[in-house]
């Protein structure tokens, strides 16, 4: 066999048993040719909308509106026409409507050759969705712990079932395509010059581009998931050190007797349990304060969860790609007033955010309960001190002052 032929095999058996869909088509909109993957992903289609499986610009117009026009108007002779693009269209069933989400890649190869790829990310986009759905019903039993101490137990069993959900989609991330695909580029590019001959240059060299965009893809879906799942199980663990330190306070019914606590130890026991947040996103945090520092008589468990929450806040509030990213903690007795004080260069709020900032029920967040601060303040006052968040507007950053009696 001709090294040419054998190349052609190889290319071939790529094409066909890809992970993904790919479907090469002419300019017309006309199937060339469809992997395994496409046909497991479109002929459910074809059947659903009863339409021509011979050409694929009809099935795009069904669930995707103005795609194979944007294909049809591309007029470079080549490049990609479409990158890493997530959309979600509904398909018709007997009770209801199906939502599906799919990612398109789409290359014009050379002239009359186009290969679209596609993929069916609906189950990782419903399983994102329990994530968030599974942080708030966290968060939500976290604010009835803060009101009523006897359902600990409950939160408890609640936050090692949300772990082991966790675990579970973990171990499912680990059986991931990436190294397969990124074995496939490197072959590819190990052939280059059997492919060159077999193929031509520009269809060679558009063929390992197109590999190696969709590998980088798949690369950086996968690395963004699994951090969002190593941030949840740091949020679990430190959700599980408060646990422990409630069962440790809270006796029966009972209100936990109030004893001395040391605000600056509590602060410091805080930096430790969200270091890993505070630290992915590049942010410098200091604390400041006199070696010794009068105590106060609290819960220290409430405590902790009040300076938690917000610097939770302020660590969320605070860009990725923010030119500062610096959260100031300041610690300090003025008139007889122990006094915290938490600065950030987060996002900061208007003037109508702040009037209804401690409001129950009122967040800014897509996924608040708006529980925390309203919680904040209760637990504040409930030790005869005062809390206030102030901001100078939008993109000037926040402030957050405590203060109690010493």
């Amino acid at each position: 066999m001709e090294q040419s032929d054998l190349s052609e095999q190889k290319f071939n058996a790529i094409f066909t048993y890809a992970p993904i869909g790919l479907v090469e088509v002419d300019q017309n909109g006309k199937i060339i040719r469809l992997n395994l993957m496409g046909q497991a992903l479109l002929n459910p289609l074809f059947e659903i909308y009863q339409i021509d499986t011979e050409h694929i610009y009809p099935m795009l117009d069904c669930i995707f509106p103005g795609l194979s026009q944007k294909i049809q108007d591309y007029k470079d002779p080549m490049g990609q026409i479409i990158y890493n693009h997530l959309h979600c269209f509904k398909l018709p069933s007997p009770n209801d409507q199906f939502e599906k989400h799919f990612q398109f890649n789409i290359t014009k190869m050379f002239e009359d050759c186009i290969i679209i790829g596609f993929e069916d990310l609906t189950n990782k986009y419903l399983e994102e969705k329990a994530m968030q759905q599974a942080k708030l019903d966290n968060a939500v039993a976290q604010g009835k712990f803060e009101i009523a101490s006897e359902v600990l137990h409950d939160i408890g069993n609640a936050v090692v079932g949300f772990g082991s959900y966790l675990r579970r989609i973990s171990r499912s991330m680990e059986q991931n395509n990436v190294a397969n695909l990124e074995n496939i580029v490197l072959f590819l590019k190990g052939q280059q010059a059997a492919l060159d001959t077999a193929l031509g240059q520009e269809k060679a060299e558009a063929l390992v581009n197109l590999m190696e965009g969709i590998t980088k893809t798949q690369k950086d879906s996968y690395e963004e998931t699994n951090g969002s799942i190593a941030e949840q199980f740091n949020i679990i663990s430190h959700i599980q050190e408060i646990l422990t330190i409630q069962r440790h306070y809270v006796t029966g019914h009972g209100a936990p007797e109030r004893k001395a606590v040391n605000l600056k130890e509590i602060i410091h026991d805080c930096q430790s349990m969200l270091f890993a947040s505070y630290d992915r996103k590049g942010i410098t945090l200091n604390f400041n304060a006199a070696e010794q520092m009068p105590m106060i008589k609290g819960d220290r468990t409430k405590l902790m969860q009040v300076i938690l929450n917000l610097l939770k806040n302020s660590v969320e509030a605070i860009d990725m790609d923010a030119p500062q990213k610096r959260i100031t903690i300041d610690l300090q007795l003025k008139d007889k007033m122990l006094q915290l004080r938490i600065q950030d260069t987060g996002k900061g709020f208007d003037t109508d955010t702040a009037a209804r900032i401690f409001e129950r029920g009122f967040t800014t967040k897509d996924t608040g309960t708006g529980l925390g601060l309203y919680n904040c303040r209760s637990i504040i006052e409930s030790h005869a001190g005062s809390i206030d968040v102030q901001s100078e507007g939008a993109n000037r950053g926040a402030t957050t002052l405590i203060r109690f009696a010493s």
